[in-house]
C-alpha cells in the first residue's frame, strides 16, 4: 500500500512539473516567435529563424542523448541556471558553426527550400541514427562518449547527403530563377513526398520509443547492433508506408497538411508526453500497455497543439496565412516551425538543459 501511494505521488509531482514546464515552454516559445516575427516578418521567420534552430538541432539531440548534457564535462558541475544557460550557449555556437557550412556546401550560398528539406532530413537521419541505431557505426569503432558524439554527427551528414541524393528529387523547381544555380539531386522521389514519408518515419520512430520499441526488442536483443537498428528501421519503414497510403493516397490528403496535421504534431506530442514529463510517466505499467496509454496522450495532445498554434499564427505573425498550394502552404510552413523548428529545442533546454529550473531548485 505504501509503495502504491509513494508512486501515485511520483507520478503527481511529475505531473505537476511537467505541466508548468510545458506552461514556460509554450510562454518562451511565444516571445521568441512574436519577437522574430516582429523585427524580420514572416518570411524571415519560416525561413532563416526556422534554418538557424534547425541546423544545431542535430547537435541538441546528440547533445542530449549521447553526451547526457554533460560534455564539456564542466557542465556536469554546474548548478542552474548556469548550466542551462551554457547549454543553451553550445545550440547557439552549433547553429553558428553548421549554417554557414550549410549555406555554402549544399545551398551554394542561397537558402532555397532544397536546403531547408537537406536540414529538416538532418535532423530525421540524426534520430534514426541515434536512437534506433544507438549511433553504430561509429559506436563500434570509437568508445570515448565526447569523440564518438562528434563523429556521430559527421557520419549522420554524410549519411543525409546520400540520401536525399538518393531519394528526393527537385525537377518540380526547374524554370525558377534559383533552380540553376543551386545544388538539386535528381533523386527518386518529388522533393515534397520524400520530405513527407521522411518526417512520417520519424514520428513513427518517436511514438515507437514510447513503446520502448515492442515488438522489436521481443525479436531481437536491444544490445545486439546493427541487427536491432535494421528490425527497427524495416518496421518503421512499413508502417510508414501504409500510413502515407491511407492518408495521402486513399483518403486524398495533401502531403503537406498531412505532414502538418500528422507526422508534426504527433513528434511534438511525443516530446510533451515524453521529454516534459521527464520519461517516467506510467513508469509502473508494463509494456506495451504503457506505450499505447502514452500514444493516446499523445495523440490528444497533438490535436490540442495544432488547434493552439493554428489559433496564435494570425496573433504571431500578424496576419493570417492561407493553406494549401495555392497559397504556397503558407500556413503548413508556419505552423511547422513554429513548432518543430522552434519550440522542440526550446523542450529541449528546459527539460534537458535547464532541468526544469526554476520549478525545480537545486537541491
Amino acid at each position: 500500500m505504501g509503495g502504491a501511494t509513494h508512486n501515485a505521488g511520483s507520478q503527481r509531482d511529475i505531473v505537476v512539473v511537467g505541466l508548468t514546464g510545458i506552461g514556460w515552454v509554450l510562454l518562451v516559445t511565444a516571445l521568441v516567435i512574436f519577437a522574430f516575427n516582429q523585427w524580420w516578418g514572416h518570411d524571415h521567420f519560416v525561413h532563416w529563424v526556422s534554418y538557424a534552430f534547425m541546423c544545431a538541432t542535430p547537435f541538441q539531440i546528440m547533445q542530449a542523448v549521447v553526451w547526457h548534457n554533460s560534455i564539456p564535462t564542466r557542465l556536469s558541475g554546474l548548478s542552474q541556471p548556469v548550466k542551462g544557460l551554457a547549454i543553451v550557449g553550445c545550440f547557439i555556437l552549433a547553429s553558428i558553426i553548421v549554417m554557414p557550412l550549410l549555406y555554402f556546401t549544399v545551398g551554394q550560398g542561397a537558402l532555397t527550400p532544397i536546403l531547408l528539406h537537406f536540414v529538416i532530413q538532418s535532423v530525421v537521419v540524426t534520430l534514426f541514427v541515434i536512437l534506433a541505431l544507438g549511433c553504430w557505426p561509429v559506436s563500434r569503432f570509437c568508445r570515448t562518449p565526447g569523440i564518438c558524439g562528434l563523429a556521430t554527427l559527421v557520419f549522420c551528414y554524410l549519411l543525409n547527403l546520400v540520401i536525399f541524393c538518393t531519394f528526393y528529387d527537385y525537377a518540380m523547381f526547374e524554370g525558377l530563377p534559383f533552380y540553376a544555380h543551386v545544388f538539386a539531386p535528381s533523386g527518386l522521389f518529388n522533393g515534397v513526398t520524400a520530405l513527407t514519408f521522411a518526417v512520417t518515419c520519424a514520428a513513427i520512430l518517436m511514438l515507437a520509443t514510447m513503446l520502448d520499441f515492442w515488438p522489436m526488442s521481443k525479436w531481437v536483443d536491444n544490445a545486439k547492433q546493427p541487427l536491432m537498428g535494421v528490425v527497427t528501421i524495416l518496421v518503421i519503414l512499413a508502417v510508414a508506408l501504409v500510413v502515407y497510403a491511407i492518408f495521402v493516397h486513399w483518403l486524398g490528403m495533401d502531403p503537406m497538411a498531412f505532414m502538418v496535421k500528422g507526422p508534426v504534431c504527433i513528434i511534438f506530442g511525443t516530446f510533451l508526453v515524453q521529454n516534459m514529463m521527464q520519461f517516467q510517466l506510467l513508469a509502473s505499467v508494463p509494456q506495451p500497455q504503457k506505450g499505447l496509454l502514452k500514444i493516446l496522450l499523445c495523440g490528444l495532445c497533438a490535436a490540442l497543439m495544432y488547434q493552439l498554434y493554428l489559433w496564435a499564427l494570425p496573433v504571431m505573425a500578424g496576419t493570417a496565412l492561407p493553406a494549401g498550394p495555392s497559397a504556397g502552404y503558407g500556413q503548413e510552413i508556419w505552423i511547422a516551425s513554429a513548432m518543430l523548428g522552434v519550440t522542440f529545442p526550446i523542450i529541449n533546454f528546459v527539460s534537458g538543459g535547464f532541468e526544469f529550473w526554476p520549478v525545480k531548485r537545486n537541491k
